[in-house]
């Protein structure tokens, strides 16, 4: 029988009050561990206490010591003459300010331990329930680790202090920036400030009619995203196969005629130009998946897994949303039903990693009974529920798709239909279809710059 004291919880009190008793004397100190720790990090309730009036007197904008932390505990609670003398020494029982690194590792990976422990539990408990089948609580399961592994516990009600510290921390790096985006530069700067970039957990939907440049656009963004900016950008095509994709990132790169790259028929200039273009594309960031019929779980498992491997994922590109795979279980009556259930379970995907997710979709037929060509949110309407779990709809119209008039050749628009947080607008943008390529028109010149 194993001796009773292993079985208590993960924990070092040495550490806890190392730290609390450095935030006291060090702002650095004090900062450092409102950046890496949680409430929930500490393992007893009177260090969770203490650390709680730490971080609200930070948030404040406060000083953190000995006289600032007593008057914020007794604002809620008078201390006793026990509780006073605790927290008045705890900065003697630092041994060096300069170890709080060591201090706060400790205490993470205790709770870590504490978290897979009661993670195990929660599993153990599924499995001898049986109530649901063998794969559903392998998932569940994964998820259960998963959540653990990055650090995120259970408790989703959190004091309206940690959304303040969360929201302040947006702004001052979007005031550092200068430039006003609080997300990831897309390439296209005026809709990059109408968005405020591409931000962590929105799903961005990129909807048009066949032959809009849908799969053109999304490359256009993964190539600025994974080759100028050296992020992480992760392509799912469920219809063009990776030497396709391949072909054309390097003729838009090249700036070569792709029917041309394609047929082979190129200059020894052009030859030179796509070699050229092979060393930064090479270098970059991104990653391509051509599996048919993916599903979105099998989707979170392979982002899971490379973001374990890489550290970060910056984007997600998924060509396109009608040809996903729902799994085949039967539950659903009807199509708009499974692409309802895709797209919550995407939006869901994009907040859980906290990447953005650009998903492209096909648009019914409906505008193209319409004398008026431009597709609105109500063509999306047949595709379930994509306009409700969306953060972003964007739609990509070609004028010369639909006209032979010379003075129409080129010109597209990028109809910014929705956005959550945000306004809507149409950008006038140039369609190059030999390059594959949209480039917005001269935006230095746009009313709004």
């Amino acid at each position: 029988m194993p001796d009773i004291v292993s079985r208590i919880p993960p924990h070092s009190i040495e550490a806890e009050q190392s730290i609390l008793g450095s935030m006291m004397l060090s702002e650095h100190c004090a900062l450092s561990a409102v950046e890496k720790l949680n409430e929930e990090d500490f393992y007893t309730a009177q260090h969770r206490r203490l650390y709680a009036a730490m971080y609200d007197l930070i948030a404040m904008g406060k000083p953190v010591d000995m006289v600032t932390v007593v008057e914020r505990l007794e604002m809620k609670k008078k201390l006793t003459a026990e509780e006073l003398t605790y927290v008045t020494e705890l900065t003697q029982r630092v041994p060096s300010v300069r170890n709080i690194d060591s201090y706060i590792q400790i205490v993470k990976e205790k709770s870590l331990l504490r978290r897979m422990i009661e993670a195990c539990g929660e599993i153990s408990d599924m499995c001898f329930s049986s109530e649901e089948e063998a794969k559903d609580i392998i998932n569940r399961a994964g998820d259960i680790i998963y959540r653990v592994s990055e650090g995120k516990a259970e408790e989703t009600l959190v004091h309206l202090r940690t959304a303040l510290m969360e929201a302040h921390k947006l702004i001052s790096e979007a005031y550092k920036s200068k430039s006003g985006i609080l997300g990831i530069p897309s390439g296209f700067p005026l809709m990059d400030r109408t968005l405020s970039g591409l931000q962590a957990g929105q799903l961005i939907v990129v909807a048009g009619r066949p032959g809009m440049g849908k799969t053109s656009f999304a490359l256009n963004i993964a190539e600025n995203v994974g080759v100028r900016d050296k992020k992480t950008v992760v392509i799912f095509s469920l219809e063009m196969s990776r030497d396709q994709l391949g072909m054309r990132l390097l003729s838009a790169s090249a700036q070569t005629d792709s029917q041309k790259v394609r047929s082979g028929n190129l200059s020894p200039k052009e030859i030179n130009d796509i070699a050229d273009a092979m060393e930064p594309l090479s270098d970059s960031g991104i990653y391509i998946d051509d599996t048919s019929l993916i599903g979105a779980t099998e989707m979170q498992a392979k982002l899971r897994r490379l973001k374990r491997q890489t550290g970060e994922i910056s984007l997600v590109v998924i060509d396109y949303l009608q040809l996903m795979n729902t799994g085949g279980n039967g539950r659903n009556e009807n199509r708009q039903q499974e692409i309802s259930a895709l797209t919550r379970n995407l939006k869901i995907l994009a907040k859980d990693l906290g990447v953005p997710i650009i998903l492209l979709s096909q648009l019914s037929r409906a505008s193209e009974k319409r004398e008026n060509k431009q597709p609105m949110l109500s063509d999306l309407r047949e595709s379930g529920s994509i306009e409700q779990d969306a953060d972003v709809v964007i739609f990509l119209h070609r004028d010369d798709y639909y006209s032979d008039d010379e003075a129409a050749q080129g010109k597209a628009k990028i109809i910014i239909a929705k956005q959550r947080n945000g306004p809507t607008r149409s950008i006038d943008v140039r369609w190059r279809g030999e390059l594959t390529k949209y480039q917005e028109i001269d935006f230095a010149h746009d009313e709004e710059a």
